[in-house]
């Protein structure tokens, strides 16, 4: 008895003022868990997880086809529960946290039972704490304050052959030479690769830094006295077959000026530095955690400040998506993909992916392929195949249906007339690619 009486959790009554017990909400514990597993069926469909220990139910209303919960029907609609079919009707509210599958939270999730079924299925979280559908994973965590988005259809069809050879470990990052020429630099067999476009894209410089020593990132600035920076850090390997492992320690940063002659070097001394990136002509260090901030002064290039991130980064890129001005900071763990703005203080997180599992690979990029005046955010996952991210109202979300497994599409104004040209890599075996040029206004 005291069992059956103990599985009745959800048996809510309330006294009114005649001192005479209203039963306002009930459910059995076969009912309970019929709806419980409803809900894992749904979670299971669309990939996500919840907090069991959180999961509640209640008598509700399902709310009335009314502008104000426009949002909430077209959540649910997106999943195929077509809610405002039942505005107005009685309804169990099932709530519960919902859960990435790398346990981030993620919003809470609201269940909607007319009639003993599922009728409509939504969360709410964000930076608005709106609703989305269950088809939206990442929505934006803060407001980006964004002035354009996306219209993806697909990448434009002026482009041209160019000649060229390029390197099919992608582009770290970009600049110019001091006759302008436009150049970009990746990071090939721990040498740093500058590729230069004049008339045809080609291999202009390869700095490499002896026995034991390799780079491991790179980033142009826009100074002339120092151009192009390099990390170089020292590669020690261990172990033996599968249980080889190899370590690196940050040893210094190369700086080369417009012409690419070396002009100095920053010594470090952070084991665990990972990557460097720049705005302008400031110069981040990712150590771990930290972002170490280097600046030029009257006696060189030190220290100026840090920040503190919630992850470690192995590649950077600063780009502005919308063309409003503010720039935004793209990083990766090689787990989950980043986007972040600068406050002045510190990195505000905008977005990000909740995978929690090594999934990228190689360095981030943009571009505006589709001519909409809105860049796309480029990046390789482990199989070496492009994903696309598109800047939405709702979060980045991904638009991979023209990219076949093992193609790398790499972005950049190659040539230098003011539109986005591309690298395109053909398949993950001889990473053999084709340079794509696109045609400026006549």
């Amino acid at each position: 008895m005291k069992k059956k009486l103990a599985a009745l959790l959800s048996l809510l009554l309330l006294c009114g003022c005649s001192g005479e017990e209203e039963q306002v909400f009930s459910l059995t514990v076969e009912e309970q868990q019929a709806y419980t597993e409803t809900i894992n069926d749904v979670m299971e469909e669309f990939y996500w997880d919840y907090d069991k220990a959180s999961l509640t139910f209640g008598g509700a209303t399902v709310p009335e086809n009314a502008e104000e919960n426009a949002r909430l029907f077209a959540a649910s609609e997106t999943c195929e529960y077509p809610l405002k079919n039942k505005a107005g009707q009685e309804a169990v509210l099932a709530q519960a946290s919902l859960l990435h599958y790398n346990g981030d939270a993620a919003g809470m999730l609201q269940c909607w039972f007319v009639d003993g079924a599922l009728a409509g299925v939504a969360y709410s979280g964000g930076y608005d704490k709106a609703y989305y559908s269950l088809k939206e994973r990442n929505p934006f965590v803060a407001d980006g304050a964004f002035q354009a988005y996306e219209t993806w259809t697909g990448m434009e069809a002026g482009f041209t052959e160019g000649s060229g050879e390029f390197s099919p470990e992608g582009i770290y990052s970009t600049g110019k030479d001091a006759d302008g020429n436009p150049l970009a630099v990746s990071i090939q067999n721990g040498a740093a690769a500058v590729y230069r476009y004049n008339g045809g894209l080609s291999r202009y410089r390869n700095f490499s830094y002896g026995n034991g020593l390799e780079a491991t990132s790179a980033v142009f600035l826009d100074g002339k006295e120092e151009r192009l920076a390099v990390l170089v850090s020292s590669i020690e390997e261990s172990g033996e077959s599968d249980a080889e492992k190899t370590y690196s320690r940050a040893e210094r940063i190369m700086l080369y000026d417009e012409n690419l002659q070396v002009t100095g070097e920053i010594p470090l001394e952070g084991e665990l530095c990972t990557a460097i990136g720049a705005e302008k002509d400031v110069l981040y260090l990712f150590d771990d955690q930290d972002v170490d901030i280097y600046e030029k002064k009257e006696d060189g290039w030190g220290r100026t400040g840090s920040r503190k991130l919630k992850h470690s980064v192995s590649q950077f890129h600063v780009t502005d998506l919308d063309g409003n001005g503010v720039m935004e900071y793209l990083m990766t763990d090689g787990m989950d993909l980043y986007l972040y703005h600068n406050t002045g203080g510190s990195f505000r997180k905008i977005w990000s992916t909740h995978l929690g599992v090594e999934n990228f690979y190689g360095p981030i990029t943009s571009g505006d392929l589709n001519g909409d005046g809105v860049k796309e955010i480029y990046a390789c996952d482990t199989t070496a195949t492009t994903i696309r991210y598109v800047l939405t109202e709702k979060g980045l979300q991904t638009e991979n249906e023209d990219i076949d497994y093992g193609q790398c599409i790499y972005p950049c104004d190659f040539d230098g007339n003011g539109k986005t040209d591309y690298w395109l890599v053909q398949d993950n075996i001889d990473r053999l690619g084709q340079l794509y040029l696109a045609v400026g206004e006549e």
